[in-house]
């Protein structure tokens, strides 16, 4: 089959009507027939600081890295049949047939080409996060911070250590959120993290960054969160059916997956 477009493979575990559900109002505005939608940096992105985000402002710049659900500078282990809507890069795919169900193009080792994809795109997140680290801070905190149960603004929220979403957290306030993290991003599991109040994926976007020599991303089994995840140089997981929608998982270093259901913006 073409290389853009549908990849569909025997024996896939999908849930279409979460799918449906994340896909509902998405845009066409990608070329080389890429899924794009209504979230940040994609060519088909709503108006405003949502889609105009520059290292200054707004939503951080992901350029390529944009287009990817999952992102593995180093490997990427899926222990379980896992769904994904948006493209898919790692040099090391284990299973070497990538996702059960795959809505965008995967890229591996199997051409420079691809490659060169791959390396482009860790190089554009890595940039993102640089961005994320240049920002000044709105939210300061000054020890590892648990996020869950509170009442956030939107804005740069930077934590001296570890973060973590300890309890179900609802964000109600239209914006651009970056959490920002010095240590690894962890949940335990059956956490909800969910937008409320008149925040929607049309006004709001979200992002999980942690950089530095403990960084890391966790996600318990069995959640349900929101956001672009974004690690350097560590390693992120998500626990065993664990729902993604409306974000990513982005790592310069390996991606492990067991079960999950992620959808890009």
């Amino acid at each position: 089959m073409n290389k853009y477009g549908v990849r569909s493979r025997s024996g896939m575990w999908f849930m279409a009507s979460l799918v449906a559900g994340a896909m509902a109002g998405c845009g066409s505005g990608g070329d080389d027939g890429k899924i794009f939608g209504t979230g940040v940096g994609n060519s088909g992105g709503v108006g405003g600081a949502l889609a105009a985000g520059t290292c200054a402002s707004g939503s951080l710049p992901l350029a390529s890295a944009a287009n990817f659900g999952v992102l593995a500078g180093t490997a990427l282990t899926l222990t379980n049949p896992t769904s994904v809507t948006g493209d898919v890069g790692s040099p090391s795919i284990t299973p070497a047939v990538g996702p059960s169900t795959l809505v965008g193009t995967m890229f591996d080792s199997g051409s420079a080409a691809d490659l060169a994809v791959i390396t482009a795109a860790v190089t554009d997140m890595q940039t993102g996060i640089g961005c994320a680290v240049g920002r000044a801070c709105d939210f300061n905190y000054g020890a590892a911070t648990d996020f869950g149960g509170q009442t956030l603004a939107p804005g740069v929220h930077c934590v001296a250590g570890a973060m973590s979403v300890g309890s179900n957290l609802t964000l109600s306030t239209p914006g651009v959120y970056i959490f920002r993290a010095t240590g690894a991003l962890t949940t335990p599991a059956t956490v909800t993290v969910a937008l409320g109040g008149t925040a929607t994926a049309a006004n709001t976007a979200i992002f999980w960054v942690s950089s530095g020599g403990a960084s890391g991303a966790s996600i318990g089994s069995t959640s349900t969160f929101l956001g672009t995840i974004m690690v350097d140089p560590g390693a992120a997981t998500l626990g065993a059916t664990t729902t993604l929608l409306g974000g990513r998982v982005l790592s310069s270093s390996g991606v492990t997956l067991d079960t999950n259901q992620i959808a890009i913006p």
